[in-house]
């Protein structure tokens, strides 16, 4: 009796001395697992597929209390800010215990409602988990848009180029103007969208008459409008794209020439307002810049492969503007 009598008195001294004790001394804290996921970020990846595909690993990882990690050899870490976890070895970093999920039907241009719940989907047994497809829709990161435009802030080296060449073309004229001016920026995308094989699979370019429609619609609304124009086929952009004079009185016409992506996607994201053709560093342009944005309504081409790929209602956000 005595014996149980001086446990328990020794017990209840223990429990008083342990808050007293250095942190270090005190009894390890149940640390929760941390659950990863990742998405395909490589370099065999355009910058807008990639920044897609990141930007829905975020929301994705939010929605199932995972944490998003992406390769340090991305080049999103290159081009971005990246606040999310960086890995120098994923495969270690997921414990070499993860788990494939591929994007339903492969419909890279469609939300896939199985990465609400990823637990249900892998049958309970979720560890960590790496994305494959392309999950090109902004319903996957609608809950944290925030965080995506906080991880997509420019490296300063390509901030700065991007808004010394648009303070470069200013025109000295507005710069007075009591009313100023907004820029609108054009992106034109052609290049592969162009190839015969790309084409019979519904790949479709904006012709000459949606970016005349495009910057009309602009000049109409605004009194002094500058329009800056990115495009990996500049040579087609001075041929075809209308001038200055043919669309208002009150409008400017530049071309961001001889410029890494990563530049001309901060250009664009730097203007007000956007118009874009096709493709998803456009659509990323027009994201970031969050303004008024246009896009080519005769994209993919009815009836095509591609269609099957495409829901236009999760690729493209509601308030943005179609036209032909």
């Amino acid at each position: 009796m005595l014996l149980a009598v001086i446990v328990i008195m020794f017990f209840m001294l223990e429990l008083k001395i342990w808050p007293l004790l250095p942190e270090s001394s005190q009894p390890p804290k149940a640390v929760k697992p941390q659950r990863f996921v990742t998405c395909e970020c490589g370099y065999k990846r355009r910058l807008g597929n990639t920044m897609f595909s990141f930007a829905a690993t975020i929301g994705i990882a939010r929605l199932n209390n995972m944490t998003a990690v992406v390769e340090r050899a991305s080049p999103l870490v290159d081009t971005f800010c990246i606040l999310e976890p960086t890995s120098v070895d994923m495969d270690n970093t997921m414990a070499y215990t993860s788990i494939d999920y591929l994007e339903y039907g492969r419909r890279g241009s469609a939300y896939d409602r199985g990465t609400r719940n990823l637990f249900r989907v892998v049958g309970g047994q979720l560890n960590h988990v790496r994305l494959l497809g392309y999950f090109q829709s902004w319903r996957y990161f609608e809950n944290v848009a925030d965080r995506v435009r906080q991880n997509f802030v420019f490296r300063e080296h390509i901030s700065t180029e991007a808004k010394s060449y648009l303070s470069s073309v200013e025109p000295e004229a507005w710069k007075k103007d009591a009313a100023g001016f907004i820029r609108v920026g054009v992106h034109v995308r052609r290049g592969d969208m162009i190839d015969q094989r790309l084409r019979d699979f519904g790949y479709t370019v904006a012709t000459p008459d949606y970016f005349r429609s495009a910057m009309w619609y602009f000049a109409e609304r605004y009194q002094n409008v500058q329009f800056v124009v990115c495009s990996d086929n500049m040579e087609w952009c001075h041929n075809n794209l209308p001038s200055a004079a043919d669309i208002g009185p009150n409008v400017n016409l530049v071309f961001s020439e001889n410029r890494s992506p990563e530049i001309d996607l901060a250009i664009l994201s730097h203007c007000n307002h956007m118009i874009m053709s096709v493709g998803s560093f456009g659509w990323w342009a027009a994201w970031l810049a969050n303004g008024t944005t246009i896009y080519y309504a005769d994209w993919p081409r009815p009836f095509s492969k591609l269609e099957y790929h495409v829901n236009k209602d999760d690729y493209f956000p509601k308030h943005w503007i179609p036209m032909r």
